[in-house]
């Protein structure tokens, strides 16, 4: 097993791609606490970490809030041992024209979960992994971080942040053994696409736009994660893995 003896810190991981590295996570040896602001979802995945025989916790939090993710670490070591990964996958959907949908509000909040978020748990799980020296953070971007997205303004501008923020934490923690790596996937089949922008891709256009052919699966990004996380990766830093299918190139 590649993650034995490892506990893994997910946010965001009650449903999706989340979901997907969690009880991937777990399939190799790894115990898991779950983070979602919905906290059902987080248990549903939760009890399915258990099914599989690992220890698991359900946690509900805001990871745009300062004491929500102080409170969560908190539990994760306690209950748990310590954080050994954190997956940094937490998000908020948006969709539409910055001069029309994209309000203030819309913008703060989610440049607040995507990039405060991403900050506030790699800075108060920096911390235990700085004083253990070791840890792998992995930051799950998009591809909407590397390029141009049409009605993607806010969310494209913070996940583009997240990118760099990732390189900057990867040459700050180097020294401490902590690896800090990206993810940016491109259309990946979720629930979250399903509402949001499924309607824009259909068949025939993600069979032209992307190179494969078809839209990702949750669980492709997950092993991306499983190897970014493990020691395949441990001369790996500050580096961001595409998973979309060719369509950046």
């Amino acid at each position: 097993m590649k993650l034995a003896g490892k506990t893994a810190l997910i946010t965001g991981a009650g449903s999706g791609i989340g979901k997907a590295i969690a009880l991937l996570f777990a399939g190799e040896g790894a115990d898991i606490a779950v983070n979602d602001i919905d906290l059902p979802s987080a248990e549903k995945t939760a009890e399915a970490v258990k099914k599989i025989g690992r220890r698991a916790i359900a946690i509900q939090g805001d990871v745009a809030e300062p004491a929500d993710v102080d409170a969560m670490v908190d539990r994760v070591i306690s209950d748990l041992g310590g954080v050994h990964i954190l997956v940094n996958n937490a998000g908020i959907p948006v969709h539409g024209l910055l001069l029309d949908t994209q309000t203030v509000e819309n913008w703060d909040r989610v440049v607040a979960v995507i990039l405060r978020g991403t900050y506030l748990c790699s800075r108060r799980v920096g911390k235990w992994m700085v004083a253990n020296r070791t840890g792998k953070i992995v930051n799950i971007s998009s591809r909407a971080g590397l390029v141009g997205s049409p009605t993607m303004a806010s969310y494209g501008a913070a996940k583009a942040a997240v990118i760099n923020l990732t390189r900057s934490l990867a040459l700050d923690w180097g020294k401490y053994n902590i690896n800090v790596n990206c993810i940016a996937p491109g259309l990946i089949d979720t629930p979250l696409t399903r509402r949001t922008i499924a309607k824009d891709f259909p068949p025939e256009v993600v069979r032209e736009v992307v190179p494969l052919g078809r839209m990702g699966t949750a669980e492709e990004v997950a092993g991306a994660a499983l190897f970014l996380a493990s020691d395949d990766a441990g001369y790996i830093t500050g580096v961001t893995l595409p998973v979309d299918g060719g369509r950046l190139a």
